[in-house]
């Protein structure tokens, strides 16, 4: 469980900075500058596969994710950061199950982060 903090969590970041990313036009520039800082990590592959995880399987993983902050709760640990990874896998896995989203699951990470973000505006 206490895994999945750090696993679940960079699923949910990765899907924030890319989602700003694409809005911002910048998503070659934002991988570029992460491989800098993780040279041993290919965003080109973990991008697209984080989100077609959290897409898939974000509702389930948001019902793990409370389970682990209950637990980070018992070891005396404020999950703050849990917390927010339940609101941002859970939010995936609704939009996630929307057809043009689930259409763009084996696009590349460009073609998902565009489905991805129309879907979210249009929840709004």
């Amino acid at each position: 469980m206490v895994r999945s903090v750090m696993i679940k969590g960079i699923e949910a970041l990765t899907l924030e900075c890319f989602l700003a990313a694409a809005r911002a036009g910048v998503i070659d520039q934002v991988a570029a500058s992460m491989k800098n800082n993780y040279p041993g990590l290919d965003w080109g592959k973990i991008v697209p596969y984080n989100l077609e995880r959290m897409a898939v399987h974000g509702e389930r993983r948001a019902a793990e994710m409370e389970e682990v902050a209950d637990t980070l709760c018992e070891l005396g640990v404020e999950p703050l950061m849990t917390a927010a990874t339940v609101k941002r896998q859970r939010k995936m896995g609704e939009l996630g199950s929307q057809q043009s989203v689930r259409a763009a699951l084996n696009a590349d990470r460009a073609a998902m982060l565009g489905a991805i973000s129309a879907a979210a505006r249009d929840r709004h």
